[in-house]
C-alpha cells in the first residue's frame, strides 16, 4: 500500500502529464477524452487529500 504523499505525487504528476497532452493534442475528439482524464484524476486527487 502506498502512503498518502506517495499518492498524491503519484496522482500529480500523472495529472501534468495529462494536461501537457490536452495542450498539445490537435484531435478535438481525443482531447474530449484527455479531458475527462484529467476531470476523473482531480476528482480522485480531491478526495486523497481530504483529511480523514
Amino acid at each position: 500500500m502506498f502512503a498518502l504523499e506517495e499518492v498524491t505525487v503519484i496522482l500529480s504528476i500523472e495529472l501534468g502529464r495529462l494536461i501537457d497532452d490536452y495542450y498539445k493534442c490537435e484531435d478535438s475528439n481525443l482531447r474530449e477524452f484527455i479531458q475527462s482524464d484529467i476531470q476523473l484524476l482531480s476528482e480522485a486527487l480531491a478526495e486523497y487529500e481530504q483529511p480523514t
